[in-house]
């Protein structure tokens, strides 16, 4: 009758680590698409700099068309990145409440 009482306290104990294991699993998860988020954010920043760099000091019009255009690809690279931010979240959010149910 012990035998069993232990056996049974050791899967409780073993469950309750592995609940915990898999929810720290998704709280990394979800601190990495942050900081993806915040990857696309600098790439932005640093595309846009180098886009006016090339606007305003150089005077070959080809550079500064290509200025131009990183000028305007640079909130694009911010809209894609806040776009995957939000679809990454809702998957970890639903894969959590799956979780949860069962």
């Amino acid at each position: 009758m012990m035998q069993s009482n232990r056996e049974t306290d050791l899967a409780e104990k073993r469950t309750g680590l592995a609940f915990e294991r898999t929810s720290l699993a998704f709280e990394r998860t979800a601190l990495a698409n942050s900081q993806t988020l915040l990857a696309y954010c600098r790439t932005a920043i640093a595309v846009f700099a180098a886009g006016i760099g090339m606007f305003e000091f150089v005077s070959n019009q080809t550079i500064v068309t290509i200025g131009v255009i990183m000028m305007i690809a640079a909130p694009i690279i911010v809209i894609v990145g806040v776009v995957h931010y939000f679809r990454v979240k809702k998957k970890i959010t639903i894969l959590i409440d799956e979780m949860e149910e069962d």
